[in-house]
């Protein structure tokens, strides 16, 4: 049975046995549990198609503070990683004048649309970028530094079915990947 869900959640599954392993995304509070790296992703920026940076070939994270930033609501681990790339965005989504600064999604695929209807830009995990182009949003490379997250399967040090859990690292790096470095 395949599962989505919060980090937090996901990490509370893992400890009582109700989940054998997770894909997360570092960092995360737990160093209780066996680590398996799968790959580093970097993220792009994602753009309304009529957004004056949309024909750049790349954009820096400086650029990005003038922007109307679209965020995941508090609770998703990928709204931290946004975040850190760009962290004048935390305070502006914790303060009363930010919201006209920042707006928040409940799913990544609510973003995209948001970024498609012109509300704003976001940042996106590189694997999350549709293979054929979308009419309504450009994605667009950060400038170097470019910003990453390492992407780990994570299980409890407990489980005894470690040919399980190599059997799903294995499935993985068989899936096409394109765009990040993979991790041996």
């Amino acid at each position: 049975m395949l599962q989505e869900n919060f980090t937090v959640k996901l990490l509370d599954m893992l400890r009582t046995g109700d989940l054998d392993c997770a894909i997360l995304a570092e960092p995360f509070p737990d160093a209780g549990l066996a680590i398996a790296p799968l790959y580093d992703e970097p993220f792009v920026v994602a753009l309304p198609a009529t957004h004056p940076m949309a024909q750049r070939q790349s954009i820096s994270a400086e650029e990005l503070k003038r922007e109307t930033m679209l965020l995941l609501g508090n609770g998703h681990c990928f709204r931290d990683h946004v975040l850190e790339v760009c962290p004048e965005f935390a305070r502006l989504s914790n303060d009363a004048e930010g919201i006209r600064k920042s707006f928040e999604g409940s799913s990544l695929e609510t973003i995209k649309h948001m970024v498609a209807y012109g509300m704003g830009v976001t940042v996106v995990p590189q694997l999350s970028v549709p293979r054929e182009g979308t009419a309504h949003v450009v994605y667009v490379p950060f400038t170097d530094p470019i910003p990453t997250r390492r992407v780990v399967l994570v299980w409890r040090r407990t489980y005894t079915r470690y040919e399980a859990i190599a059997v799903l690292r294995n499935a993985i790096y068989a899936c096409e990947l394109p765009g990040v470095t993979r991790l041996s």
